[in-house]
């Protein structure tokens, strides 16, 4: 049985303050690797872009998208492949966005004064993907571990920046609250493709994002790109990080404080 390979997480230069690589230089490296797609998920105005916030809206949102954009051309010029996402941010929790494109972010600047929950409600009601990335990663710039199982349809539990014990606790988390799962390399520079790369392996190739949505949201068709450690448990289950959960009532969401 052929074997397609897809990336779910990765930054361009051209939008992502963090990125070291241009888009176009992705498709050679991925295509070398054996991948036969990539989802370019930049980091949004609301996390760690690097498109100026004084610019107006459309040429914010056109400065953004160029990255999916050039790489989508090098990648049919290259038979590979190439979807759009983003990384949107609140507080300290990410989340990738798959489902909705540059004509919806042009049509909807409102998203900057979006809670969480809003954006995962938006995204929900168009039939798009909301993915928690990296939910029980601690780095020296993070203060606290947010966590919303009522208000995301899945969990990245494995990361290619992660520790896997990291990786272990979102697999974790996942399996109690019954959400989806998702495997990407969050990948920032072309020179880390290799074999550790990460991403999703689909039994068929993937002919557009909402085929991508489709078959993680019916849990099928797809295993995940992880080390046989990924699978095993943690050996230990508490962050250093308080952890903020927050619980969905009938009455709305509220914390139940740090867990």
């Amino acid at each position: 049985m052929s074997i397609y390979r897809y990336e779910t997480h990765l930054h361009t230069l051209e939008a992502s303050a963090c990125a070291k690589s241009w888009a176009v230089d992705y498709i050679p490296a991925y295509r070398e690797a054996g991948y036969s797609g990539i989802i370019v998920t930049d980091h949004f105005f609301n996390g760690n872009t690097n498109i100026p916030a004084h610019l107006g809206w459309a040429e914010r949102v056109r400065r953004f998208c160029s990255g999916y954009e050039h790489a989508k051309v090098a990648g049919e010029r290259e038979g590979l492949a190439v979807f759009f996402g983003f990384e949107a941010c609140f507080i300290e929790d990410e989340y990738l966005i798959y489902g909705l494109d540059k004509e919806w972010l042009l049509d909807n600047p409102a998203i900057m004064e979006w809670d969480q929950r809003t954006l995962f409600e938006e995204v929900d009601r168009l039939g798009g993907l909301m993915i928690q990335a990296h939910p029980f990663r601690e780095r020296s710039y993070n203060y606290a571990l947010y966590l919303h199982p009522y208000a995301v349809h899945g969990v990245e539990v494995v990361n290619g920046g992660n520790p896997v014990l990291f990786d272990q606790r979102a697999r974790l988390y996942a399996e109690h609250y019954n959400l989806l799962m998702t495997s990407g390399t969050d990948i920032h520079e072309t020179s880390k493709v290799g074999p550790d790369t990460r991403g999703m392996a689909f039994d068929y190739p993937l002919s557009s994002i909402d085929v991508f949505i489709k078959a993680v949201k019916e849990n099928e068709h797809y295993t995940l790109l992880q080390s046989n450690e990924h699978r095993e448990r943690p050996r230990s289950t508490e962050p250093t990080l308080p952890v903020h959960l927050f619980e969905h009532y009938p009455t709305g969401e509220r914390a139940l404080g740090t867990v």
